[in-house]
């Protein structure tokens, strides 16, 4: 006895002792490797600052001397000592001496490049967006800047060093430097730190904008990164240093410690022999054991083992609660059992006999059992018997399904359905009952049958009406709907309720409401009609009523301004610009009673006052006035005017309106909408049989649903817009027989445009 004990015990001393000396073996050897790997991590990480730090200070000077370079050619250049020969000459010296940098130019003060390192360049070239930062800078700070990186169309990220010449205290240009990223590095760090280090420009969000690297090398988890300034803007300069050994120390004793461990799992594996069958059998044992327990436990259905006899052997934890007793007080139990109602007891000894001949009906008994409060409970009962592995007939095993609440259901269900079709089916209007959660027809009457089926003549009658699922909230809802292809409308009345067997349902009343919608949709485009032509009436009204009042004031402005144009003595010293103001006030005068003339013409329907003059004028006058706004708003006016001799029979004052309608527009729309750089481009074209002006603008544009809107009367994008402006726009160039639209361009932006005839060139006579 005392030696089985020794042998059952000996094991598991053995096995701890080698566990424990195992993992401390191992804490040694993760400390010793953990102490070493960290020293050699913080050498190289040291060294590696080291180097970046020296990169980026030779890479600031180098710079540095740039800017210095820089800096005396935008002096030589303020002062003209510097010619185009000599300029050329310098910067290919430079640029040969520092491959770096890719571009050497001369920016004039409106952003064109003058010269470069190839000389004078003889069509100047506009530089704007990222090229014209690093100048738009300098210019405003008066000193050296650089830009924010950009890439261009090679994929080389880049960014310029911009010396501004300044000259009598302004900026009249700048010296321009383009540096390229990659070239940067491939001409400034020295082979022995590339040789060691992944080499790379990085921005704010870590991309990377340029590399120097050895293919052959994989980077390793050691880095660091500096900020690089010059230029700044969120620019780092990163290394990785490349993936190195740590030499023979660790893998020395890293092989003696493992020759220990060796040692150690040889004796593990003798124990674990020892203890391998026994602790499978146990393992085999407790999962049998737990997984019946949970197969018995997870069903829903009660379980009850039974023998020949009728004693109970075991029941399952839904039988229990079906029955409200403890396992305890039911296993062992002989017949009559407890939970057998005592009117029952014949009813129950034949269902055992039943049983146990083998005489169970296919659809199992429905039985009566009776609770521990003495309430009772449907159960339906299936019967199998219980076989042991080895063959035996140890009894029956009992299955019981709880019916009291269907059962129930069932019986409401039949009384409830026939009240139900006595009401539904004497309505006249169509009734239905639809699922809540699938919107399955569930009833329909004879009324909703022939409703629904006059649209759909081949539906088996379990459509799905729509709008069910709109609100779920809601328990009442109501609507309208139209089939697809179908003309007919049906209004609906929906109401949520619990259907017979439970569930939540729809009961929809149907109604055929087509004529109905017919008539009140003639009604309504009536009445839109009348209120819209009521409103134009109104505008025209209101519109001759102003021209007719504005008239007598205008009228008095001029004679008084006239007078006193007349009464000031030449001879008489006044202050520098009241002559002018006063023709001015005349002049504008004049002009503003000639507009409410025009207009008032145009409202009463009779022809424009039309002369034959030069558009180039009429363009001009619009743009004088608008420029006004435009320097207020910050917006850059661009005239770019076809200049061909050319013609037009036109009302000059209703066109300098339209022009500037459309200008004043686009100011707002691209104030509103906070464009960057906001400039509109007056463009006119004459063409062989008509004269063409565009309204272009960098804004917002317009969209699909806008435009399609844009001229309708009263609709405005604006919030206090009348929605007459663009209408009043087409309708006096449609009066001078053009065509007016808007298109916008892939570019962005939006495009006003519109033509007008020319006039007839009079054939000239022979002399």
């Amino acid at each position: 006895m005392i030696d089985l004990l020794a042998r059952r015990r000996s094991p598991r001393l053995l096995w701890l002792s080698a566990t424990l000396t195992l993992l401390a073996l191992l804490a040694a050897l993760g400390s010793l490797f953990y102490l070493v790997y960290r020293d050699w991590v913080d050498e190289q990480r040291d060294n590696l600052i080291q180097e970046v730090l020296w990169l980026e200070q030779s890479m600031r000077l180098h710079m540095e001397g740039h800017q210095e370079w820089a800096e005396g050619i935008s002096a030589d250049v303020a002062a003209n000592r510097l010619s185009e020969d000599r300029f050329e000459q310098s910067a290919a010296f430079f640029m040969r001496e520092n491959p770096e940098v890719i571009l050497v130019q001369q920016v004039g003060a409106d952003g064109k490049v003058l010269r470069d390192q190839h000389g004078s360049l003889p069509l100047a070239r506009q530089l704007s967006g990222d090229e014209y930062d690093a100048i738009w800078r300098s210019a405003r700070l008066r000193r050296a800047e650089y830009g924010q990186p950009y890439r261009r169309a090679d994929g080389k990220y880049r960014f310029d060093l911009a010396v501004p010449v300044m000259r009598d205290g302004a900026s009249k240009g700048s010296i321009r430097l383009v540096y390229q990223f990659d070239l940067l590095l491939h001409h400034q760090v020295p082979w022995w730190i590339a040789s060691k280090n992944y080499i790379s420009f990085v921005d704010v969000g870590g991309k990377v904008l340029a590399s120097k690297f050895d293919p052959a090398e994989r980077p390793g988890s050691i880095s660091h990164q500096t900020s690089f300034d010059p230029p700044g803007f969120g620019i780092y300069l990163r290394a990785v240093s490349y993936r190195s050994g740590l030499g023979l120390t660790l893998p020395v004793l890293t092989a003696l410690i493992t020759l220990l461990v060796l040692a150690l799992l040889y004796s593990i594996w003798r124990i674990r022999r020892h203890m391998r069958e026994r602790s499978r059998a146990e393992q085999a044992l407790a999962s049998e054991i737990s997984l019946r327990q949970a197969i018995e436990d997870c069903m829903k259905s009660g379980l009850v083992a039974i023998s020949f006899e009728g004693q109970i052997l075991r029941v399952n934890r839904a039988f229990c609660e079906m029955l409200g007793y403890p396992p305890e007080a039911l296993v062992g139990q002989k017949p009559p059992h407890v939970f057998w109602p005592k009117d029952d007891h014949g009813q129950m000894e034949s269902a055992m006999d039943a049983v146990r001949h083998g005489l169970q009906p296919e659809q199992g008994f429905e039985l009566r059992f009776e609770c521990s409060n003495g309430e009772f409970v449907e159960v339906r009962l299936y019967a199998t018997p219980l076989i042991e592995r080895d063959g035996s007939h140890r009894g029956w095993i009992a299955a019981l399904f709880d019916i009291t609440e269907r059962k129930r259901q069932r019986l409401a269900l039949n009384a409830s359905h026939q009240r139900f079709l006595t009401v539904l089916n004497g309505m006249q209007a169509g009734v239905c009952v639809v699922n809540q959660e699938s919107g399955q027809l569930l009833y329909a009457n004879p009324t909703f049958s022939w409703l629904w089926l006059a649209e759909e003549p081949d539906a088996p009658c379990c459509l799905l009406l729509p709008g069910l699922h709109d609100d779920p909230e809601k328990d009442d809802l109501q609507g309208e709907f139209s089939l697809q292809n179908s003309e007919r409308w049906f209004q609906t009345h929906r109401r949520r309720l619990e259907w017979v067997n439970g569930e939540p349902a729809w009961l929809v009343i149907l109604a055929d409401v087509t004529e109905e919608r017919e008539q009140a949709a003639r009604t309504l485009a009536q009445q839109e009609r009348f209120q819209t032509t009521s409103r134009l009436i109104a505008m025209g009204e209101m519109a001759s009523s102003l021209a007719h009042e504005l008239n007598q004031p205008l009228t008095a402005i001029t004679t008084y301004s006239a007078g006193l144009a007349r009464r000031l003595p030449e001879e008489l010293t006044l202050p520098a610009g009241v002559r002018e103001a006063v023709g001015a006030i005349h002049q504008q005068a004049q002009r503003a009673g000639q507009i409410v003339k025009s207009i008032r013409a145009f409202v009463k329907k009779h022809e424009p006052q039309l002369e034959n003059v030069d558009p180039a004028r009429v363009v001009m006058r619009a743009v004088a006035l608008a420029e006004a706004m435009a320097v207020k708003a910050g917006v850059q006016l661009i005239i770019e005017q076809d200049h061909k001799a050319c013609r037009l029979d036109m009302d000059p004052v209703l066109i300098e309106q339209v022009l500037l309608n459309l200008m004043k527009n686009a100011m707002e729309a691209m104030l509103e909408a906070q464009s960057k750089r906001p400039h509109i481009v007056l463009r006119t074209v004459v063409g062989p049989a008509f004269w063409r002006v565009e309204v272009a603008d960098n804004g917002p544009g317009l969209a699909d649903n806008i435009k399609h809107e844009l001229f309708t009367p009263f609709y405005s994008t604006k919030p206090d817009g009348m929605g007459i402006g663009l209408n009043i726009c087409r309708s006096i160039v449609e009066f001078h027989r053009g065509e007016f639209s808007v298109s916008t361009p892939l570019a962005g932006g939006c495009v006003f445009w519109f033509t007008l005839p020319l006039a007839p060139v009079a054939p000239s006579a022979n002399v």
